[in-house]
């Protein structure tokens, strides 16, 4: 079994409430009386197959609205957005190598020009994503958005602040007077501000190139979901 049966215990009731409501119950059967909890420990259903075929039809359900209301806001079927996808790639990238930087008293020049283009590609960034006809690539936007909000009294602190318009400025007098531990912080390693930003972009980018079928998840963010994947490992 590829996938274990702990880690989809959570949620699971719902969706066989929504299986069986939907014409998966047999008839006269009370779903009242049916818990997420004991369904799940009847392993016959799983083992026999029942439980991924019913899984995989109400996955294809929810798939199939989101197509269709991805579609409806979107210039194209595919729902790409090529703008956000150019602008998103060029933000990851210069994003990801500020990681490669020497931070130091002597180098301040050359890590202010690195920060500078990396601002400069954030703005294109969050501009074309935010106006985005793709829901999954403006949701993205917005998320980013709250990430640098979470941040905005570090990046302060190395003189860059935010913009009405969502976009960031940089002071270089500032940013050149900031603690070098402070630019460290902000723009290298794990979880820094700069790696936050390269994964909203990585999405960004696979959002808006592919077009992608997507959901709400528990966080009331919109994800992409991969039930191909995920169901044939339970089956």
């Amino acid at each position: 079994m590829a996938i274990g049966l702990k880690g989809f215990t959570s949620g699971l009731g719902d969706v066989y409430s929504s299986l069986l409501s939907s014409g998966f119950s047999s008839p006269g059967s009370s779903l009242n009386n049916l818990a997420g909890s004991t369904l799940l420990s009847d392993y016959a259903s799983i083992k026999n197959g029942s439980y991924g075929r019913m899984l995989k039809a109400y996955y294809a359900k929810q798939t199939k609205e989101a197509d269709e209301e991805d579609s409806s806001v979107s210039k194209n079927k595919a729902g790409k957005d090529s703008a956000a996808s150019s602008s998103a790639k060029a933000a990851q990238k210069s994003a990801s190598e500020l990681n490669n930087l020497d931070y130091s008293e002597e180098n301040k020049d050359k890590i202010y020009d690195s920060v500078s283009s990396f601002i400069k590609d954030y703005n294109s960034m969050i501009k074309s994503a935010s106006n985005s006809k793709v829901s999954a690539v403006s949701n993205q936007a917005n998320q980013m958005n709250n990430t640098t909000y979470a941040n905005y009294k570090m990046l302060a602190k190395a003189g860059i602040t935010m913009n009405a318009d969502r976009t960031l400025s940089i002071n270089e007098k500032t940013f050149k007077k900031a603690n070098v531990s402070t630019l460290k912080t902000l723009f290298k390693g794990t979880n820094s501000f700069a790696d936050q930003v390269s994964d909203k972009a990585s999405r960004i980018y696979r959002y808006a190139n592919n077009g992608v079928s997507s959901l709400y998840n528990s966080q009331g963010a919109r994800t992409s979901l991969d039930t191909a994947s995920m169901l044939n490992g339970i089956v």
